[in-house]
């Protein structure tokens, strides 16, 4: 791959993971690198990396209320691992890599409900029992978002209206970037997923904005600035992240 177009996907996998609080470091960057240069598969990455920690992946053979071990918040996960600094470590390589096979792979895509949650199972399967399955349980940060009994309608109402939009292909910049803000933030308020969420919806919007010829390149952008941006849109203020993306998109 030439070196722009690898430091492309490899710019937006940093800043993907790291505005999630999920720093890439040296080692990572190798690893993605690899991948992105089709010297390693997907497979053979997170091998390389299960061995570099001594994991071994087994049937979690646990269920609790809230997904998480007893008396802790960790999430039942195939390690093992209740070491949530350990934990982190691990998702952060793993995701990361995993993200890099899907923006290497064939990118017909139907951009509907069921696409985001392949993403988010091929991101995270190789760690999470809850990988590609829509949350029961409901969670409350800066904002309430979608009950998990109204996921799966919601999700309906939102991918319709998205193909009713032609997923936003063959828009000018300003329609588009209107239209790419509305979207994001109508999927960043389901938030289908016990986890992961942030990360999923971050891939599927540069694959669609490939597929209509943009990318959002977010060299310029700060994790304070999208964070704001984001809360803005969740309560019905779009103009922040409309702004921040007029910044960051830009035609293939």
């Amino acid at each position: 791959m030439k070196e722009s177009h690898l430091r492309r996907h490899l710019d937006f996998i940093c800043f993907v993971m790291e505005t999630e609080n999920y720093p890439v470091n040296e080692k990572t960057e190798k690893i993605v690198r690899d991948v992105l240069d089709d010297e390693l598969s997907g497979d053979e990455a997170v091998n390389a990396i299960m061995d570099s920690y001594g994991l071994t992946k087994e049937d979690s053979g646990q269920e609790t209320p809230d997904g998480c071990y007893p008396d802790t918040e960790v999430f039942i996960n195939y390690f093992g691992i209740k070491d949530q600094e350990l934990l982190d470590a691990v998702e952060t390589e793993i995701v990361a890599v995993r993200m890099a096979e899907i923006l290497m792979g064939p990118q017909n895509w139907k951009f509907d409900f069921e696409h985001l949650k392949t993403l988010h199972a091929r991101l995270f399967d190789d760690i999470y029992p809850f990988a590609g399955m829509v949350r029961y349980i409901a969670i409350t940060r800066k904002t309430i978002f979608c009950l998990p009994q109204y996921i799966e309608t919601m999700a309906e109402e939102i991918f319709n209206k998205l193909r009713e939009y032609h997923y936003l292909r063959n828009q000018e910049l300003d329609e588009f970037v209107d239209n790419l803000a509305y979207f994001m933030a109508e999927v960043h308020a389901l938030h289908p997923f016990l986890d992961g969420n942030t990360r999923t919806m971050r891939l599927f919007f540069q694959q669609l904005s490939h597929a209509a010829g943009w990318r959002i390149n977010p060299s310029d952008t700060s994790d304070s600035r999208l964070l704001e941006a984001d809360i803005a849109a969740l309560e019905g203020d779009y103009q922040p992240l409309i702004a921040l993306l007029h910044e960051a998109v830009e035609p293939l």
